[in-house]
């Protein structure tokens, strides 16, 4: 039996130490605007929008683990934005230098550079010119 059809992403929900925070560098680093603040029994959440149409909601949890985010552990590794290009990355290079933002160096991966930004809760977020005709894949081997 095949799967159910997928129409696309929706939204991923993060879980962060200070929403308020958390809203503010998501707004001045990467460009999503505030668009809906809920609070509910044991939890609150900001929801955040991007022009490109992405959304992500920065979460607090009354019941959270103290402690700053670890991708070794189970769940969450990083996520991922796509971006056009090398050209780019390397805006990127300049918006977060002049805000003092730390991230990596332009790398070159499988599939196209990339770059790495941290949130004020240690989340690894990647920016990647992805290029699918970039990806090296493995030989098949013989049947």
């Amino acid at each position: 039996m095949r799967a159910p059809r997928i129409e696309g992403f929706g939204h991923i929900d993060l879980t962060v130490s200070d929403g308020e925070r958390s809203a503010s560098w998501w707004s001045e680093v990467l460009g999503f605007k505030l668009v809906l603040k809920v609070e509910r029994p044991g939890f609150r959440v900001w929801s955040m929008l991007h022009p490109s149409g992405l959304s992500v909601g920065l979460m607090m949890h009354e019941d959270a683990s103290a402690g700053s985010f670890d991708e070794r552990s189970t769940g969450l590794d990083h996520l991922a934005f796509n971006v056009r290009d090398r050209a780019t990355l390397e805006s990127w290079v300049t918006h977060l230098d002049s805000l003092g933002v730390a991230h990596s160096e332009i790398k070159d991966e499988n599939g196209g550079p990339l770059m790495t930004v941290r949130d004020p809760d240690n989340i690894q977020l990647e920016l990647h010119a992805f290029d699918l005709s970039l990806v090296e894949l493995p030989p098949v081997p013989p049947s």
